[in-house]
C-alpha cells in the first residue's frame, strides 16, 4: 500500500476516521510526518493547488538534472542516470507537497 500523502510505501502508520466518529476511508502514512499531515487534513485528501505546484517543482528539478547530463537521448542513459532522474523527481514532488501542507494546510 502507498502513503496517502506522498505516495511512498506506508510503514504501518494509519488514520481511521471511525475512531474520531467521522466517516471516510482509512488512510495510511509512511512516517509520523505524513501522519501528522493526515491528522491536520482530518482525513480529506483532494486534488488541489499544492499537488499541482509540487508537480511543477518536480518537473523543473527533473529538467535541471537532464540538462546537467548534457544528453537528451534517453536511450543512451545508464541505469544509474535513470534511477537518479526518478529519485530527483519523486523526492522533489514529495518534499514540495509536505512543505506546502505544512505551511498552508487546506482547512
Amino acid at each position: 500500500m502507498l502513503c496517502d500523502i506522498c505516495r511512498r510505501d506506508y510503514r504501518g502508520f494509519g488514520y481511521s476516521p471511525r475512531l474520531t466518529r467521522q466517516s471516510g476511508p482509512d488512510l495510511w502514512a509512511c512516517s509520523m510526518r505524513c501522519l501528522d499531515i493526515i491528522g491536520r487534513l482530518k482525513g480529506m485528501i483532494d486534488p488541489n493547488e499544492h499537488e499541482e505546484a509540487a508537480l511543477r517543482q518536480a518537473s523543473a528539478l527533473g529538467g535541471e538534472y537532464v540538462e546537467s547530463l548534457g544528453r537528451t537521448n534517453l536511450a543512451q542513459w545508464s541505469e544509474h542516470e535513470w534511477s537518479t532522474l526518478i529519485d530527483v523527481v519523486v523526492t522533489a514532488f514529495q518534499d514540495h507537497l509536505r512543505d506546502a501542507y505544512t505551511q498552508d494546510p487546506p482547512f
